[in-house]
């Protein structure tokens, strides 16, 4: 069953390219993927059922947050690539404000996150944040795992490109 719940998780996470939104039925599989991470941590942490509410109202404004910058950041990526393609001459303008859009998102992220991490002490002790962190640590692991090994059979070994690469909401911080 857990490894059913990360190949999910896998699954849904992968942007697929050209698409602004998740395909059919990928964000039914996003939402069973975080009701199921949810419910682990909320047994693990013991929360309150006030500490419950405020952390299911955080982590879902969080989590349409960080889908909105990570979004962006993609379509910047694939922006870069059109630049960069053989045999066109980049537009060396384009590239440079591509680049500092990408840096900026990536600071948004961080701030992003920032800001989560503070909202969550307001009502969880270090140790529940801990666990949250350290949870989602090991989930992305897992996922890149996944996607690492799917690419290896696929004949496509090594890192795969900042676009194609699967997100997880990041930990917070």
């Amino acid at each position: 069953m857990r490894t059913l719940w990360i190949l999910g998780l896998c699954l849904a996470t992968t942007p697929v390219l050209g698409q602004q939104g998740p395909p059919p039925g990928v964000q039914m599989l996003q939402e069973r993927v975080m009701q199921q991470l949810l419910t682990t941590y909320r047994t693990q942490a013991g929360l309150t059922p006030e500490q419950d509410r405020r952390f299911t109202e955080v982590f879902r404004r969080s989590l349409e947050q960080r889908r909105t910058l990570q979004q962006r950041e993609r379509q910047l990526w694939r922006a870069l690539e059109g630049q960069m393609r053989p045999g066109v001459a980049a537009n060396p303008d384009s590239v440079s404000k591509l680049l500092d859009g990408v840096i900026a998102q990536r600071a948004a992220q961080v701030e992003q996150a920032r800001a989560e991490q503070r909202e969550y002490a307001e009502f969880l002790t270090p140790v529940q944040r801990g666990q949250l962190v350290l949870m989602m640590e090991r989930l992305q692991q897992q996922v890149e795992g996944i996607v690492r090994r799917r690419m290896e059979m696929q004949g496509r070994p090594g890192r795969m490109p900042p676009d194609t690469m699967p997100r997880l909401e990041p930990p917070p911080m």
